[in-house]
């Protein structure tokens, strides 16, 4: 399993239109991909007026990330409209393997559980 880590922000004014906007791009692109297991967004609300978005999804195997990102994988998908919201993207992604689970307890997050 790969955990992508993807983050950038917003001015606090577009706050909630790029929360709407994440979710209709980068959030439903990577929930049609066959090889997503899950989607989350994240939030922090930063004291200088500024709204830090973390996405965080988990896939299959590498193979399925380098469908979804192309043949550069650590290169964050940008969307078109992400300027509208002042948005300061970071240009690139990290990538997390899974190498064990405690106990075996370990399930990706539920669907329902989603923002």
């Amino acid at each position: 399993m790969i955990v992508r880590t993807w983050g950038g922000r917003v001015p606090l004014e577009h706050e909630a239109g790029f929360h709407q906007h994440l979710l209709a791009t980068g959030v439903a692109d990577c929930r049609r991909r066959s090889g997503c297991l899950e989607v989350q967004v994240w939030r922090r609300r930063d004291e200088d007026g500024w709204v830090r978005f973390l996405l965080i999804s988990w896939w299959q195997d590498r193979g399925v990330v380098r469908q979804y990102a192309g043949g550069d994988a650590e290169t964050a998908v940008l969307y078109p409209g992400d300027e509208r919201f002042g948005l300061v993207p970071d240009t690139t992604v990290t990538h997390y393997e899974l190498v064990s689970e405690q106990a075996g307890s370990l399930t990706p997050p539920s669907r329902a559980a989603a923002p």
